[in-house]
């Protein structure tokens, strides 16, 4: 390629502009990929957005490329020497290539994540062993991703090797004038690198990720006037802590919710062994007796669990916390909801205390042990369930057969299912035991000798429905033949809707987040039926300890959904807003909650397009304050450490 050689600042003024110009049109991609997690908008619309974001473009340009700007700044002569120029050119080259190829990335990832990458869910991805499989799998699906990334570091190399400042060798001593001159001069770009890092001129606390939302009509407008970096950059500090929120005075706070949970008083004399199934991808719009969408065709994808579902005590209405698995795992074993993008885990809060099931029922003399397909690390899936109290997290490692490997997420199910099966023999009774199983999810691959019945196409997501469904199956015809099957309580529970429907009737927000809840005792303890009161996903970890006679107190935002007298609303979390659940209406809130920013009928609405005018006031306002008083003390508790007795 033919080298220019314009003048040594033109040549850096080049330099650094073509990194920023390629941050600003990505967000172009970005916004075609991902239309309605975007708000659907017009070009018109997506450039003023666009030059919205460029406050937040600089910032990140000028944190990845300071060093880069000092060293080309600096007053002295042997800045313009060859072997000089080409380390500053290395430099600028790997410093855009960190920068630009997350946000490159993001496009395809964010229909997954539904946020903006944060820097603890990019060291997840980094520590995730399972990571590289994955992303060869994704390959062929995204090719036009890896080409892209690979065009724009092209453009990056000609950028840095093919644009270059005149080199002079006589200029190994300066003038004083020169370096007088020069000096001035680095002093006002770093001046202005200094104030670009900011993001804000004056005082105050810097550009923030927060700041997104001046610029919007819609909360999911924010994607668009940020950038991946700026949010890589600006979750950095691990001692990042929320603020409190605060509705109530402590009176009122406590007029409106109690965290504080009764148990029964006295120890049941023959305690229960408690099976969790949590279902990855466990929407349930796949399983026809729970199926939320009114006279929807039957599709026959799953009859055992259907099955199961006739002869067990069901909760059709109830909505995940979130999108993410690790937010759904962290709910159901946790009792924690979803606070805006936060992984606790990944937050400062995760040496807090928690009254999750398995560490409460330890005390009651019960073992413990779960069972993940998937690598250890992946997704901080096992190390949040020992965080919570499970004595023996079996994955990829500890099942020790790469045989049955689906070359991409873990062990196959139905193999995994089968090892749990007998596993869980070996453990004293009582018990806490769980599986999170890892179908049905993309590629949508099925074992080569589990042939599906209705559906060829590989890439047809039914299929993994269909294994799932028989892989259950397997499961239970292996555990009805072990001892301790038949003084289990089962839970079914789904981990987050199924997010693979874009543009059908599914991908609502009034339907994505119905999930599969249902529990089913083989020794009919538990009364089957269907309680079509709304739940929240972080009810299930009070419900495992009713389930098991726990006697004690304890705490949890949650409540039983076996509680006659429990509230009927539930939280959710995605693309920046809060949904509020309830019986009739659905409730859009701002991401600090002080915001109501629509009111929907969910049950005519379900896909939550239509704002009402006019609704029941009071019902509303009783929602919201249930809503906020929940969130006040979570935020409270968390930051106060009293999540946990």
């Amino acid at each position: 390629m033919k080298i220019h050689r314009p003048g040594y600042y033109a040549a850096t003024a080049i330099q650094l502009l073509v990194p920023l110009v390629l941050l600003w049109l990505l967000r172009f991609p970005f916004v075609y990929e991902n239309p309605e997690a975007t708000g659907n908008l017009s070009p018109g619309r997506t450039f003023i957005l666009a030059c919205h974001g460029m406050p937040f473009d600089l910032c990140a340009w000028a944190w990845f490329n300071a060093p880069f700007i000092l060293l080309r700044f600096l007053p002295f002569g042997f800045t313009r020497r060859r072997g000089y120029l080409l380390a500053t050119e290395i430099l600028f080259f790997v410093a855009n290539l960190l920068m630009l190829l997350p946000a490159v990335a993001d496009i395809p990832f964010f229909q997954f994540n539904s946020a903006r990458l944060r820097w603890q869910s990019l060291t997840t991805i980094w520590s995730d062993p399972s990571m590289t499989g994955i992303v060869v799998s994704y390959a062929a699906d995204y090719a036009r991703y890896f080409l892209g990334a690979l065009a724009l570091a092209a453009v990056l190399g000609a950028t840095a090797f093919c644009i270059r400042p005149k080199e002079s060798k006589a200029e190994t001593r300066t003038t004083r004038r020169k370096v007088l001159l020069r000096s001035v001069l680095l002093l006002g770009v770093a001046g202005v690198t200094f104030l670009c890092i900011r993001g804000k001129a004056g005082p105050g606390r810097p550009l923030s990720v927060a700041d997104a939302v001046w610029h919007t009509q819609d909360a999911r407008e924010a994607n668009v006037v940020l950038n991946t970096p700026f949010c890589i950059i600006r979750t950095l500090h691990a001692d990042e802590r929320i603020n409190p929120l605060t509705f109530f005075s402590a009176k009122e706070l406590a007029t409106l919710r109690d965290s504080r949970r009764r148990g029964t008083g006295q120890s049941v004399e023959k305690k229960r062994n408690i099976m969790v199934i949590a279902l990855e991808s466990g929407s349930s719009i796949w399983v026809d007796r729970l199926n939320p969408v009114e006279n929807d065709s039957v599709r026959g994808l799953m009859p055992f669990l259907d099955s199961i579902a006739s002869v067990s005590r069901v909760f059709p209405n109830t909505f995940a916390t979130g999108v993410r698995s690790i937010e759904g795992i962290t709910a159901i074993f946790g009792g924690v909801p979803t606070y805006n993008e936060m992984i606790l885990l990944s937050s400062p809060y995760y040496a807090n205390r928690f009254d999750a099931p398995a560490s409460k029922l330890k005390e009651q003399g019960y073992s413990s042990r779960f069972y993940f397909g998937g690598n250890h690390g992946s997704f901080n899936i096992d190390q949040t369930l020992k965080r919570f109290g499970f004595d023996e997290i079996v994955t990829r490692s500890e099942y020790g057969d790469d045989s049955d490997f689906d070359g991409a997420w873990g062990i196959w199910d139905h193999r995994m299912g089968e090892y749990a099966a007998r596993d869980i023999s070996h453990l004293p009774e009582p018990f806490i035991a769980g599986w999170f199983t890892l179908n049905p999810h993309g590629p949508y691959d099925t074992p080569s000798d589990w042939q599906t019945t209705g559906y060829k196409s590989k890439d047809d997501m039914r299929r993994t429905v269909e294994y799932e469904d028989r892989a259950l199956r397997r499961f239970f015809e292996v555990a009805r033949r072990e001892p301790w099957f038949d003084d289990t309580v089962f839970v079914f529970v789904g981990d987050h809707g199924f997010r693979d429907l874009k543009g059908t009737k599914y991908d609502a927000p009034g339907i994505l987040p119905h999930i599969v809840m249902m529990v089913y005792a083989p020794d009919g303890s538990v009364e089957p039926g269907v309680d079509s009161r709304v739940a929240g996903q972080y009810d299930v970890a009070p419900t495992l300890l009713a389930l098991a006679g726990y006697p004690g107190d304890y705490i949890s935002l949650g409540q039983s959904m076996l509680d006659d007298d429990r509230p009927e609303f539930a939280l959710m979390y995605i693309k920046g807003t809060y949904r509020l659940f309830g019986k009739r209406y659905a409730i859009s809130f701002s991401n600090d909650f002080s915001k109501v920013e629509g009111v929907y009928d969910r049950i005519a609405d379900p896909a939550m397009t239509h704002p009402l005018a006019d609704y029941d006031r009071e019902e509303v306002k009783r929602l919201t304050e249930l809503g906020r008083a929940f969130m006040q003390d979570y935020t409270t508790r968390l930051n106060k450490n009293i999540l946990g007795s």
